[in-house]
């Protein structure tokens, strides 16, 4: 009798003829339309100068404390990401990463009310020529109905190897971009220490300078990770509030939120 688990697998590889992991950097050059090289990264406040403001600062702070306790948590019970620990795998990286976008995705699902974006994990991105796919670790997508969504942003999280990391997270923002057929996707690549945000537009993409997001002594030293490293938390707003096909949210003074 045949492996029902083996078959969906085999059917699963067959959607696209090469996954992201396996693209070479001159193939995937020539598949973005542009030399890696060329793709210098901007400061963040450069970056998010265009942003939507939808939220107080009391509420970005707000969020911002969490995710700083949620860290320390995960600090305390996985210990620091770095590979010079013997038994450091890329689960623990994938663990920091889930720490630091939950709550800033729960309290934008609260905020605005937009119950219909999702984080899902190891979600299939296949290109629309089927050329090209793979299972990313992290991806947010707004649910628009039974049978559609659309793609927001991605995580491509590495213990090491960033080169790689960033390649494979172009080439499926790009995937994503043509799924959705308009607007805008954002991707970020992560170690877990260091993060990057990526935006894609269709014509362009566009890459900020690395974030350092855990530092030893960050237990420590509150208000420096508020100054130095909290900047994520707004990047992650920033691909929440404008990324996708656009809808109107108005937030009110309570930061609940109505389409």
């Amino acid at each position: 009798m045949p492996d029902n688990n083996t078959d969906q697998k085999k059917r699963k590889v067959s959607e696209w003829k090469t996954s992201y992991s396996n693209v070479t950097p001159a193939e995937a050059e020539k598949r973005l339309g542009f030399r890696f090289q060329s793709l210098r990264g901007r400061p963040v406040d450069k970056m998010l100068a265009d942003a939507k403001v939808m939220f107080g600062m009391d509420a970005v702070r707000e969020t911002k404390d969490k995710v700083y306790d949620r860290i320390l948590e995960h600090l305390t019970v996985e210990g620091y990401p770095t590979e010079a620990a013997s038994d450091f795998k890329e689960v623990n990286v994938d663990h920091l990463v889930y720490t630091i976008i939950v709550p800033v995705l729960n309290d934008f699902i609260r905020r605005t009310g937009r119950k219909d974006i999702q984080l899902k994990c190891e979600k299939e991105i296949v290109s629309t020529d089927g050329e090209t796919g793979g299972e990313e670790e992290f991806v947010v997508v707004n649910l628009v109905s039974v049978d559609q969504e659309i793609f927001i942003f991605v995580v491509e999280s590495k213990r090491s190897f960033v080169g790689k990391a960033m390649r494979q997270c172009l080439l499926a923002m790009k995937d994503m971009r043509d799924n959705n057929r308009d607007g805008k996707v954002y991707g970020f690549v992560t170690t877990g220490e260091t993060w990057q945000m990526l935006e894609y537009d269709g014509a362009s993409f566009r890459k900020s300078e690395s974030i350092t997001v855990v530092f030893d002594s960050m237990d420590e030293d509150k208000q420096r990770w508020m100054d130095n490293c909290s900047a994520v938390v707004d990047c992650i707003y920033f691909a929440l509030s404008n990324g996708g096909i656009m809808k109107d949210v108005v937030v009110g003074e309570s930061g609940a939120g109505r389409k």
